[in-house]
């Protein structure tokens, strides 16, 4: 239940900040503890997914994957979802849960026992906080953004929205997810495209007539523990996949056989024009070979199954883009000979987190200081930490740790 009252209650067990995916899976289960809390939205629930997604945005999972909001998913098991539709999930997913809507956190603090928290509509004393208000919600930019022609029009991937928005060519900064998906999304709105590649992965979309999501829970790639991981594998970019069209993969060489200009990775601005890396080839090589290595280990899992190992249709998109290897690509890009009016910054966001203590979280997003939990982080404790289909798990032992430490208190 959402309310919109001018002013939040003055003591709560638990302050939950933020009501997107993962504020409402650890208010589902505090609920079911019976844990009196509160969860406290800057805007509406589900905010960044109402105001940071393009027109034509679908999720990557399948539905099926979508463990929050769950039984409210209202698709069949196999589609991808819009960002409208998974809000009106959310929504149904919070109907009988604490959300204080419009109530923005400006600032936490440690004071003895318990946390003080400063909101736009006064001050809330915690004995427990929770920290789910985003860690992909701020957009980044490079530095020398600032330093491109006013009459360049530059939009992060927050704010794209759609093709006819942008005059000109597009150029599109970051080859992974966004920077791809929106790629495909401005050809198909035939607009003239310009890819600035990174070093990012592929993802299969489908292998042997299965999706990739259920591969890697097949394969027990997605509970992979943190401390399992390699350091490279954390740090990593997630692959480049889509949802869009029923869901499909996406790769460099498919964009350009499309019409896309592939780039190297783009490095800083010299006056007049776009510096690039010389790794266009290395990153078509790079992003071949971990979808060969997805392949490869799936493979060895469907024998090992006895999964039918026939021949899959043709994906043209995960054809081998060996033919690029060799080309590292120009060493700069003159925006203005080439007819680019606008650029698309995929270069990333930030975690919001700026109301915290300096140093109230760890480099791995682990609380620091007592009485405080996240839910919600990328890799928080396993491969799927920071996704709607593992969040629950984190959402349901922050609850039990804070159900044990009720009973222990009583």
């Amino acid at each position: 239940m959402t309310s919109n009252d001018k002013r939040v209650i003055d003591w709560v067990r638990v302050a939950v900040v933020g009501a997107g995916p993962a504020g409402l899976a650890i208010s589902n289960r505090l609920a079911r503890a019976g844990l009196h809390h509160v969860v406290l939205e800057r805007g509406h629930i589900g905010w960044s997914w109402r105001t940071q997604r393009w027109d034509s945005f679908r999720l990557n999972t399948p539905r099926w994957a979508n463990l929050v909001p769950g039984q409210y998913v209202d698709a069949s098991a196999g589609t991808f979802a819009t960002a409208t539709s998974l809000v009106t999930d959310l929504e149904r997913f919070a109907e009988n849960l604490p959300v204080q809507e419009r109530v923005e956190v400006f600032r936490a603090e440690r004071m003895g026992p318990v946390w003080q928290l400063d909101t736009s509509r006064g001050p809330l004393v915690a004995g427990t906080v929770v920290v789910a208000s985003g860690f992909q919600n701020l957009p980044r930019k490079p530095d020398y953004a600032a330093d491109l022609p006013d009459e360049v029009a530059q939009v992060h991937v927050a704010d794209y929205r759609r093709p006819e928005d942008l005059d000109g060519g597009v150029l599109v900064v970051g080859g992974g997810q966004s920077g791809v998906q929106i790629a495909e999304d401005l050809l198909e709105g035939g607009r003239r495209v310009y890819l600035s590649t990174s070093r990012v992965g592929r993802i299969p979309r489908r292998y042997r007539g299965r999706d990739a999501f259920e591969w890697l829970a097949q394969t027990g790639a997605l509970h992979l523990p943190r401390d399992q991981a390699e350091p490279a594998m954390i740090a990593a970019t997630p692959p480049q996949v889509s949802g869009a069209g029923g869901g499909r993969s996406v790769s460099y060489q498919h964009l350009a056989a499309r019409g896309a200009t592939l780039l190297g990775g783009a490095v800083g601005w010299d006056g007049r024009r776009l510096r690039l890396a010389a790794d266009l080839g290395a990153n078509v090589r790079f992003a071949d070979e971990v979808a060969a290595a997805f392949r490869d280990t799936w493979e060895r899992r469907a024998l090992m199954i006895g999964h039918d190992v026939s021949d899959d249709e043709h994906d043209a998109a995960d054809e081998s883009g060996e033919h690029l290897y060799a080309d590292g690509g120009p060493p700069s890009l003159d925006l203005a000979a080439k007819g680019i009016s606008s650029v698309v910054w995929a270069t990333g966001f930030d975690a919001s987190v700026g109301w915290l203590p300096a140093g109230a979280l760890d480099l791995t997003w682990r609380p620091r200081l007592p009485g405080l939990h996240v839910v919600g982080a990328p890799w928080l404790t396993h491969r799927a930490s920071g996704s709607l289909y593992g969040m629950d798990a984190d959402a349901e032992a922050v609850a039990d740790v804070l159900t044990q430490a009720g009973a222990a208190a009583a």
